[in-house]
């Protein structure tokens, strides 16, 4: 679930707080390499039962992609990123994070930045 604006939720008839993302710490480090016309996104991350990145979604001013991961799986996935924008993950242990993402002048690579 996704909204552009302010959002009620609730679950089980309790109202759940909004998120605010921390931008990433060296602990949940984006590495993005590019793979022919997409991006290869990389969260060096643990994925155990216990701790784990639950999703990745890359979001521009006009569009989102969002990718589920699953504990013992690894944190990677590809995109397609056009134009810079944010990518927002999850690891369950500690809450929202966000790493600016832009389109460097040299060959169209994508970098990760604070």
């Amino acid at each position: 679930m996704y909204a552009n604006g302010n959002a009620l939720i609730s679950c089980c008839g309790i109202t759940l707080p909004p998120l605010e993302a921390s931008e990433a710490d060296s602990e949940h480090e984006v590495k993005i390499e590019t793979v022919e016309d997409e991006s290869f996104i990389t969260i060096n991350h643990s994925m155990t039962k216990q701790h784990y990145i639950s999703f990745a979604a890359f979001t521009t001013s006009d569009r989102i992609q969002i990718v589920k991961f699953y504990p013992e799986g690894n944190a990677e996935t590809r995109m397609n990123l056009r134009g810079g924008g944010y990518l927002y993950f999850y690891c369950n242990r500690h809450g929202l994070m966000k790493q600016k993402v832009r389109q460097s002048r040299q060959g169209g690579q994508r970098t990760a930045r604070s």
